[in-house]
């Protein structure tokens, strides 16, 4: 058996040890600098200033149609258009648009249809 002082010295000197592997670490070389990465300068764009296109036909103004267009008192039925619609845009009822053009179901109008426009009935 060991005596107590050997057992102390021992213990002394494995507790030295395990603190000093928990001590900082001493670098003795320079760290590699990381690259920074060079910028990506940005496009400038050029201002484009719109030119203004031809101009647009009122509201209700009779649309061309392949073939020719229609005549005088008539309209092509165009994308999102109904037969209210079309009725309040020439200021008559959807009841006499629908009588001038034969149509018994309002719901049956199909775009590129040319509808004949009667005149404003008067009130």
């Amino acid at each position: 058996m060991m005596p107590i002082r050997q057992v102390a010295a021992l213990l002394s000197c494995v507790a030295a040890i395990v603190l000093a592997s928990c001590s900082w670490p001493v670098h003795t070389s320079k760290p590699t600098p990381t690259p920074m990465p060079t910028p990506t300068p940005i496009p400038v764009l050029e201002v484009v200033t719109p030119t203004p296109g031809p101009a647009l036909p009122p509201a209700g103004t009779p649309t061309p149609r392949p073939g020719g267009t229609p005549a005088a008192g008539t309209y092509v039925v165009q994308p999102g258009d109904s037969l209210f619609t079309i009725a309040a845009r020439f200021h008559v009822s959807a009841q006499d648009l629908a009588a001038a053009n034969h149509l018994t179901d309002p719901n049956t109008i199909q775009v590129g249809q040319v509808l004949v426009i009667p005149t404003p009935s008067s009130r």
